[in-house]
């Protein structure tokens, strides 16, 4: 199984020339696409991207790194104009002091990329902040030296009691994207140790994560390969 065969295609977005669907938005979460940018023309839609971006993407020395660069914000600045009323000339980007970006005209519209391979991993939603993550499954040959540094003590034997040190990369990659997803919507960078954030392995069952003195939804999307994630800043 895989994302691709359990997600519809967004035909808004592949009418622009993308190979993009949407992915499942269960309780609590807000809408996801994921985009493959290398079925997807880039030059048809970079003139949407700011020159700050065109110049961002221009000092990626691999084509196919630009090209996801250029199809991720293309297809972000698509969702803004058409799905979410907001014009192109409004859409300026803006960051917090950790590097977080949202719209200086729309603060109330949040949003969230991720990458991986090929892949483009984009959430947005209306009010409160949101991460996104997205991982390729492939062999983590340092997971078991990667948990000791990142995981939580409950977290390394919730994954090791599933899976050998050595053939647990995917156990691995699904609480990653899970903490990277809950870190991206606090937007607090590399302020938040991982190894605080603690997210467990429930499936893709809905949990609760306190951090920061903030709490946090957090679910991961359990569609084969890619493996992804997402979190959203909560109240409750």
């Amino acid at each position: 199984m895989n994302a691709e065969a359990v997600s519809e295609f967004d035909t808004a977005l592949c009418g622009q020339g993308l190979d993009a669907r949407h992915l499942p938005s269960p309780a609590g979460s807000f809408p996801m696409w994921l985009v493959d940018a290398g079925r997807s023309n880039a030059e048809a839609i970079e003139h949407l991207l700011s020159g700050e971006e065109m110049a961002a993407a221009n000092r990626f020395r691999l084509r196919a790194l630009r090209r996801r660069y250029i199809v991720a914000h293309g297809a972000l600045r698509i969702l803004f104009r058409d799905r979410y009323g907001v014009p192109s000339g409004e859409q300026d980007i803006g960051r917090n002091r950790f590097g977080k970006p949202h719209l200086i005209r729309f603060p109330g519209l949040q949003y969230s990329l991720s990458y991986s391979g090929d892949f483009v991993m984009i959430g947005v939603g209306e009010g409160d902040p949101i991460g996104v993550d997205i991982e390729v499954h492939r062999v983590i040959d340092d997971a078991a030296a990667l948990m000791d540094i990142y995981f939580t003590a409950a977290e390394r034997s919730a994954v090791l009691r599933r899976a050998s040190p050595g053939t647990c990369s995917r156990e691995f990659l699904e609480i990653w994207v899970r903490k990277e997803a809950c870190v991206k919507a606090c937007g607090c960078g590399l302020g938040i140790p991982l190894k605080d954030v603690e997210c467990g392995v429930s499936g893709d069952q809905m949990t609760t994560v306190q951090f920061g003195g903030s709490r946090y939804r957090t679910g991961a999307l359990r569609l084969g390969d890619p493996i992804m994630a997402w979190s959203r800043r909560t109240s409750l």
